[in-house]
C-alpha cells in the first residue's frame, strides 16, 4: 500500500474520531482550526498533543435550520468528552434517533500513536497504529503541490475576503475565553444569489486548556450550529476512559501491511 493510500485510510479514521458532526476537540497551541471557514471541528493534531492540562466536560451541538415556509429543523448532537494529562483524547456520542440506540466510543492517543473506536452495539473494537507524524508533514508538504488545481479550487482567489474581530475576553464555564468573530460577504450574483449573503463565525477558546468552549457558524445558505462546552471539570478523567472496555474483542490495523488486521483479546 502506497503512501497515499495509508493516509486515506487514516485520515477516514480520524474522520471518524471527529464525530462527524464535529468539534474542535483539542489544537496545539496555535488554537482551532478554520477549516474551510466554519468546516468541522475536532482535527486532532499527533505532533502536538496538548499536556497537563486535563478535563471533562459535555459538548452540545445544535444545528437549526429555516425553512421557507417558516418552518425549522433542529438537530442536536450531545457528546461527553475528555483529556488527560497525557493528551489522550476520549469522546462519546449518544445517537440523536433514540431508535437507533446505539452510543459511539473513540480514543485518540497522540503519545502511543493509536487510536481506537467501538460503540455499545457489538463487542468488538478496531485499533489503528498511527505512522509517525513526519509522514503526515512530508504528504502535506509535497502532496498539494503535486495534485495540480485541487488545492487553488478550494482556497483559491474566489473565496470571498474575511475580516475578522476581537470579542475580548469573558468567562464560559468557568473558563476565561478569548473569543474572535470572522464575516464573510458572498456578493451578490457570486453563486447565483441575487443578494449579498454574509457569513460569520464566532468562536471562543480557553488559553488555559487550549480547547473551543462555544462555538456558532451562521451562514444563510444551510442554517446555524452552535456548539457549547458545560459541565467542565479540571480533575484527572479515570484511566479506563482511555481503552476498550474489558471483554470486547480488538481488531488491530496497522496502515501499510497486507491485510493490516490482527485479533487481540
Amino acid at each position: 500500500m502506497n503512501i497515499g493510500k495509508m493516509l486515506c485510510g487514516v485520515t477516514g479514521l480520524a474522520l471518524v474520531l471527529a464525530a462527524a458532526p464535529a468539534l474542535h476537540a483539542q489544537r496545539g497551541p496555535g488554537g482551532p482550526m478554520d477549516r474551510g471557514f466554519g468546516g468541522g471541528f475536532g482535527e486532532f493534531r499527533m505532533g502536538s498533543p496538548v499536556t497537563g492540562a486535563p478535563y471533562s466536560a459535555t459538548r452540545t451541538i445544535t444545528h437549526v435550520q429555516k425553512l421557507d415556509n417558516g418552518a425549522t429543523i433542529t438537530h442536536t448532537t450531545v457528546i461527553k468528552e475528555a483529556r488527560d494529562s497525557n493528551g489522550r483524547f476520549y469522546r462519546e456520542t449518544v445517537s440523536e434517533n433514540p431508535a437507533h440506540n446505539v452510543t459511539e466510543y473513540s480514543v485518540f492517543d497522540p503519545v502511543n500513536r493509536v487510536s481506537i473506536h467501538w460503540n455499545s452495539a457489538s463487542k468488538q473494537a478496531s485499533l489503528m497504529h498511527l505512522p509517525d507524524p513526519s509522514q503526515f508533514q512530508s504528504h502535506w508538504a509535497n502532496g498539494p503541490k503535486a495534485d495540480g488545481a485541487a488545492g487553488p479550487r478550494f482556497h483559491g482567489n474566489n473565496r470571498p475576503a474575511a475580516t475578522t474581530e476581537s470579542l475580548g475576553s469573558k468567562t464560559i464555564g468557568g473558563l476565561v475565553a478569548d473569543g474572535n468573530r470572522t464575516t464573510r460577504v458572498i456578493a451578490a450574483g457570486a453563486q447565483g444569489n441575487d443578494v449579498a449573503l454574509t457569513i460569520t463565525h464566532e468562536s471562543w477558546v480557553s488559553s488555559d486548556l487550549k480547547i473551543e468552549v462555544m462555538r456558532t457558524d451562521s451562514d444563510p445558505r444551510n442554517g446555524t450550529t452552535t456548539v457549547e462546552l458545560s459541565n467542565i471539570s479540571r480533575d484527572e478523567p479515570a484511566a479506563s476512559l482511555f481503552q476498550a472496555p474489558a471483554g470486547y474483542t480488538v481488531q488491530e490495523h496497522t496502515p501499510g501491511t497486507r491485510g493490516g488486521f490482527k485479533a487481540a483479546p
